[in-house]
């Protein structure tokens, strides 16, 4: 019997345990990289077309029952081969990255191992059989070696039986497809770059053809390009256009293959890095990259299963090779990429101009390369944005500073006044710009709804319409699950009075139990966007000096009550207004004071009744709307505006600003 060298238990026991799927098939695929050298060893140039290597599994389900056979017709375990076998931690493929140490694996994972081989020695050909076993002497037992009379062919076989140790046992995959993906995983850049003979994954009797399998999945070959890097080197890089299947079982779409030793050792997605999503004429293809170089070889661990040093040089290999892949593998798709998101950028910069504080190619420069979305860009330039303004204020300061104290003005002084003034007139620029915007937006849109909504003349109403035109005007958001309950919001009331800009919405008179103290009342309106009053004040006061009370009647409306009067709905809102019996959205009173002045308009279409009942008021100076003064114990007044003229006065008023922002407003159909 013959023994190894070295304390093999010991060593074994030292050896890392698999702590994930891809670890526990590890000296399963030292085989099989044992299988690929010795194939190649037999046929030189021709191991592709010739070499073979078939790995059958058994009751891959079963710690206790699984066999797993790995077979090759490569050289055989040679004198030489087998003298390196039985010495731990040999360098006898050290130039190929082999480290000695994979057959210690089978010992770390396996009962039972056994080895038959066919070899040619002098030209005679030997089988060579024996068992392997995990002990301090007598390791390779049941050793026979004899002449092998008739035709045969050399090659090796070795036939694992039962898991040992809890690690293995947990972790070792049981589901064909999962076993499958880790074999294609481990040997990627030797299947897809074609440096493999065919290997027959065959578990359970469903065989998997390598590399087919995989090189079915190549689109096409962009070629291998040398990445010089000051930090690593030179880095070979080989890219590959790619179904989107090829990363069905990796996380993201395009990858970067580390690669050591002809094993893929990590694999990074890197979808952020080089930007673009799925691309080809018919969008799914995908990037797969394969990264080799002395580097990588002389940092990997003796498994190959990690590199020996922080994941921090990994990052940056992956990123100097998808620079590289940016401008070189993938340039025409990048570029057809980035102009499509520069037009994007330039649209974004249009309706949100706030942001426009750089030229739209340098703005997407410093947005993540797969930024495509505003939200995206949004999200990457507001830091910027921020840090601009800050740098700005500072230097405000610094000057305000200087002027203000004794110290030397220097020559450049007006210069860098100038430059601060033009940066903040620029700014103001900007931020004018988008809110106009906003507010033609908001015109543009609440004309639409209001002329869809007036010319319904079969009495049908679409809530969805009525409901977008009262998010625009409503001061107030409703709550879902208990629609009586309004919380304070933003609104757009500055299309009835730009006095109304800067008003808090403090209550709404509907429905009237939920705001007024011991209101039996159960009054409601037809509809719930129509017929409320809207109370605003301005925030801060208190006692309130001006209120502020809105009413919105449905776009057209004819068949009001008869009874109906917008003098008596406010005059009695107003009473109780002024005995403290309207409570805000706080629960607290709402407090005017004794010579509180009341604005309050009624936006409807003064046709019908509407029109009968306030044929005595005071017109407007168009001789449309309808104005009456507030009387008796009450200040203020009430203004009737119909919706054509709400519109109208506010895009004059906003006129001047929509034109120095160099927009215009849309054309409608009357």
């Amino acid at each position: 019997m013959t023994s190894m060298r070295g304390d093999i238990v010991n060593r074994v026991k030292r050896l890392p345990k698999p702590s994930l799927a891809a670890e526990a098939l590890q000296p399963v695929f030292e085989a099989v990289s044992n299988s690929l050298h010795a194939v190649e060893d037999a046929f030189g140039d021709q191991f592709q077309e010739k070499g073979k290597i078939t790995v059958t599994i058994a009751h891959p389900r079963s710690p206790d029952d699984i066999e797993i056979t790995v077979d090759d017709n490569g050289v055989g375990l040679e004198p030489a081969r087998f003298e390196a076998f039985c010495t731990t931690d040999t360098d006898y493929k050290i130039s190929r990255g082999g480290k000695g140490v994979g057959r210690l694996l089978w010992l770390d994972a396996f009962d039972s191992v056994k080895v038959v081989s066919i070899y040619r020695d002098q030209g005679t050909l030997f089988r060579r059989s024996f068992t392997f076993r995990l002990e301090a002497q007598d390791q390779i037992t049941d050793e026979q070696i004899e002449p092998v009379t008739g035709a045969a062919s050399t090659g090796t076989a070795i036939t694992f039986k039962r898991l040992r140790g809890t690690a293995y046992r947990s972790k070792f995959p049981s589901q064909t497809a999962t076993i499958v993906k880790h074999f294609g995983s481990h040997f990627f850049a030797d299947f897809i770059m074609g440096r493999s003979p065919a290997v027959i994954v065959d578990i359970d009797s469903n065989a998997t053809m390598f590399p087919e399998e995989i090189q079915n999945l190549r689109v096409e070959d962009r070629g291998i390009a040398a990445v010089e890097s000051q930090e690593f080197g030179t880095l070979s890089l080989a890219s590959f256009v790619c179904d989107k299947a090829a990363s069905a079982n990796f996380d993201g779409l395009h990858q970067m293959h580390l690669v050591a030793n002809g094993r893929t050792v990590t694999t990074r997605k890197i979808d952020g890095l080089i930007g673009i999503g799925r691309f080809g004429s018919d969008g799914t293809n995908v990037y797969h990259g394969c990264v080799t170089g002395d580097f990588l070889d002389e940092r990997v661990n003796q498994e190959r299963t990690q590199f020996n040093f922080d994941e921090s040089i990994i990052e940056e290999i992956v990123r100097e090779c998808s620079d590289h892949v940016r401008t070189n593998a993938i340039h025409e798709e990048i570029t057809q990429f980035d102009n499509q998101r520069l037009g994007t950028m330039q649209e974004f910069m249009q309706e949100y101009p706030s942001f426009a504080f750089e030229e739209a190619q340098d703005l997407l420069a410093k947005t993540p390369k797969n930024a495509v979305k505003p939200e995206q860009f949004a999200q990457a330039l507001i830091p910027i944005r921020i840090r601009r303004d800050k740098e700005r204020n500072d230097t405000i300061q610094r000057i305000v500073s200087q002027l203000g104290g004794n110290d030397d003005v220097s020559e450049n002084f007006a210069e860098a006044i100038r430059k601060a003034a033009d940066e903040i007139r620029a700014e103001e620029q900007r931020q004018l710009t988008e809110y106009v915007l906003r507010r033609k937006t908001v015109l543009d849109v609440m004309e639409v709804l209001t002329r869809r909504i007036r010319e319904r003349e079969d009495g049908s109403q679409d809530f969805h319409l009525e409901e977008t035109l009262h998010q625009f005007i409503c001061p107030m958001r409703l709550r879902g699950d208990d629609p009586s309950k309004v919380e304070r919001s933003d609104h757009d009331l500055w299309i009835i009075d730009e006095r109304l800009t800067f008003t808090k919405y403090f209550a709404s008179d509907v429905p009237f139990t939920q705001i007024v103290d011991s209101e039996a009342s159960t009054k409601r309106p037809d509809l719930l966007i129509y017929d409320r009053l809207y109370g605003l004040g301005a925030e801060g006061e208190d006692p309130l000096k001006r209120v502020m009370l809105v009413e919105f009647k449905h776009p057209g409306r004819k068949d009001y009550d008869e009874r109906y009067s917008p003098m008596s709905q406010i005059s009695e809102y107003i009473t109780k207004l002024q005995k403290g019996e309207i409570l805000d959205f706080r629960g607290g009173r709402v407090r005017v004071a004794d010579d509180c002045i009341f604005y309050c308009y009624v936006v409807a279409d003064i046709v019908g009744k509407l029109e009968i009942h306030t044929n005595g008021w005071r017109t407007t100076s168009n001789g449309r709307g309808r104005i009456q003064e507030l009387s008796g114990k009450f200040r203020g007044i009430i203004e009737i505006i119909e919706w054509a003229d709400l519109l109208g006065d506010a895009r004059l008023r906003n006129h001047a600003f929509v034109s120095a922002a160099g927009l215009r407003y849309d054309k409608h159909p009357n």
